[in-house]
């Protein structure tokens, strides 16, 4: 069996972390063969820079990171996609306009994860970070929260948008609740006994506390489908 490559951003994996969830991938990585792979930067701004820098808040996540690449677990990819992160940069950040400025929506790390995925042929990312995720998924709707929220009208670049579209066409962003949810499925809380429903909820709380953008009544709905 193939190795199944996800291409992850720093802030799902300190999601994981924080909420003492890091073991999933553990798990995930043995049962299916999942190979968590990052973005050298990830690797500098998750476990680099904290430890070097001595940030006490963070320094627990750094370890338990590395340890995770030492195991290897997680892979980091030392790749140079200069060119194509800042033309993922222009693309996304030129998509909407809001009276004739243009919304800078994504920064270098998510862009430069885009331009590793499309560079490494790998289908799945692994992002937290809502905006992103909606670019790929759900332009359209994104366009009608933005005007929403600014309560301007949003004008849109076509042009811009179907060249993202096509630079990620066939990617499918994930969540790190969505990898709790395939976990929980696949008998990761099942040592809970009677208790791994509870956990499960418990779980999917603690990880959109921890930074995770899951709403409550996505968490209803996720704790409902596993009944």
């Amino acid at each position: 069996m193939e190795p199944k490559d996800i291409l992850c951003d720093s802030g799902s994996f300190i999601s994981l972390t924080t909420a003492c969830l890091d073991p999933i991938l553990y798990f995930l990585s043995e049962k299916f063969r999942v190979r968590f792979v990052v973005p050298s930067m990830v690797r500098k701004e998750t476990v680099d820079y904290p430890l070097e820098k001595d940030l006490k808040q963070y320094a627990f996540s750094a370890i338990k990171i590395k340890e995770a690449l030492k195991d290897g677990v997680i892979t980091a990819v030392d790749m140079d996609v200069t060119a194509q992160t800042q033309r993922i940069l222009r693309m996304a950040n030129g998509i909407f306009y809001v009276q004739g400025r243009p919304l800078q929506l994504i920064q270098h790390g998510e862009a430069e994860m885009l331009a590793l995925a499309r560079a490494l042929d790998i289908k799945h990312i692994l992002i937290d970070e809502r905006t992103t995720r909606m670019l790929i998924e759900a332009p359209f709707s994104m366009k009608d929260h933005l005007a929403e929220e600014f309560e301007v009208n949003v004008m849109l670049d076509r042009k811009a948008l179907t060249e993202f579209g096509a630079l990620t066409k066939g990617m499918t962003a994930l969540r790190s609740s969505e990898l709790v949810m395939v976990a929980y499925e696949n008998g990761y809380f099942d040592h809970f006994d009677e208790l791994k429903h509870e956990a499960l909820e418990a779980a999917l709380y603690k990880i959109r506390f921890s930074g995770c953008s899951i709403r409550f009544d996505e968490i209803e709905e996720y704790v409902k489908m596993a009944k």
